[in-house]
């Protein structure tokens, strides 16, 4: 599969974690091609970064469109089954973001088979703003500008709104991967494509050790049917500079966890393995009706001693409220859900 990945291009780590995922297709020996753009545009013409955004937007587009069809022919020639193709869909510069309007170019030429945003926690993104940048004057001139976590917020949902909008305008699935869970996950949407996903339910207040335990066996086990999205991969940040970096903090939590995790992937897994208290996670009761609004299967492993009966047929599917997993799991394979492997 080729697989287009985007991405805010400052403090995401994303390269360390596109390698682990074509390091687990060399482990498999899964040959898979890796393309750059922003490498590719700055190797060839031997212009940085911050060189080209000085520039005019129309210089900046011709040199994109230039080393888009350099891929798109570097793909072909080598007749590539599977790649990884890593783009910016935006760009943050002097406190302007620019959004790089280049749909045509990738359908034409990179003719991607989905679309992947990788996104992290925002304070882990500005600690690493603040790292030495070295020779880099595109990363120096991130330091220098000392984004809040409201601006980072911000590029980040730009990120993931214009990526959204080439998926859908090409006719693809569009996923978005926090870089805090596996990089597995990324590699099997390269080598399987188009596999079921699910988003893994729970309470993130009230976890117990042997509750937490259960949690994870349950994604573990998940993982082996398709792509599972662990809101644990992404840990919200606590110290707080202004109120308005809370609240932006929160608002954003709220709409990544609703939207761009249960809005994209084919089913919710609740998780509740708590005979007694603590009651329902009043997060993971919202995550389940937006997935009832989205038409998406919703699945429950909950003992069965503090059933409701606005959980039962409201909430979840009637037959989808299993007492423990290994009843889910069995539902799962009579539904025609595979292990993948």
């Amino acid at each position: 599969m080729r697989v287009l990945v985007t991405g805010i291009i400052a403090g995401l780590e994303d390269e360390k974690y596109i390698d682990t995922a074509l390091n687990h297709a060399k482990e498999e020996k899964l040959e898979v091609d890796y393309f750059n753009l922003i490498e590719e545009i700055e190797s060839t013409g031997n212009k940085k970064l911050d060189m080209l955004l000085g520039t005019t937007n129309y210089l900046f587009e011709v040199i994109r469109e230039r080393e888009y069809r350099k891929i798109g022919y570097e793909l072909e020639k080598r007749r590539s089954a599977n790649a990884i193709i890593r783009v910016p869909a935006t760009i943050e510069w002097n406190r302007i973001n620019f959004k790089l309007k280049d749909h045509k170019e990738i359908k034409n030429f990179i003719k991607p088979d989905m679309v992947v945003t990788l996104i992290d926690a925002e304070w882990l993104i500005r600690q690493r703003f603040e790292n030495d940048p070295g020779t880099n004057c595109f990363l120096r001139r991130m330091k220098e500008q000392k984004h809040t976590i409201r601006d980072i917020l911000n590029w980040m949902n730009e990120e993931v709104s214009l990526s959204e909008d080439w998926a859908e305008w090409m006719g693809v699935r569009h996923y978005i991967i926090p870089t805090g869970q596996d990089a597995k996950s990324l590699y099997k949407l390269v080598k399987y494509g188009n596999i079921p996903s699910f988003y893994a339910s729970y309470s993130m207040t009230h976890c117990d050790k042997d509750a937490r335990d259960e949690i994870n066996n349950v994604i573990k086990r998940l993982s082996k049917y398709g792509l599972v999205l662990d809101p644990q991969a992404i840990e919200i940040g606590f110290n707080y500079e202004t109120v308005e970096d809370k609240e932006a903090t929160y608002a954003y939590t709220v709409h990544r966890d609703l939207h761009w995790f249960v809005g994209k992937v084919d089913a919710v897994v609740a998780v509740h393995p708590y005979s007694e208290r603590p009651p329902l996670s009043t997060g993971m009761m919202d995550e389940l009706g937006h997935a009832r609004d989205y038409l998406k299967k919703r699945y429950m492993i909950f003992p069965p001693h503090n059933l409701s009966p606005f959980t039962t047929d409201s909430y979840i599917e009637k037959g989808h409220i299993f007492s423990n997993s290994d009843e889910f799991f069995l539902c799962l394979e009579a539904e025609g859900f595979k292990t993948l492997e």
